[in-house]
């Protein structure tokens, strides 16, 4: 397996945080047509951080020099 480095890991997770920001806004849009299709696109751009998370948890442990995962968050 390709070992990822920690700015391609937060650039991707960066991203995906943005996806989940706009598909979000599109399920409350009275002009969206296919909420069921975008749900699920929700649902795997979620499923995409998730495992993000584990990955930059997993090489935090090994480095301590990573900021906590929380301060990655935006709120």
């Amino acid at each position: 397996m390709v070992e990822l480095s920690l700015s391609t890991i937060l650039v991707s997770f960066q991203s995906v945080q943005k996806q989940i920001v706009y598909f979000e806004g599109l399920l409350e849009s009275e002009t969206v047509r296919d909420k069921g299709e975008i749900q699920e696109l929700l649902h795997t751009y979620d499923q995409a951080a998730e495992n993000l998370k584990e990955v930059y948890t997993s090489m935090r442990h090994t480095t301590s020099n990573f900021p906590p995962y929380e301060k990655l968050i935006k709120p």
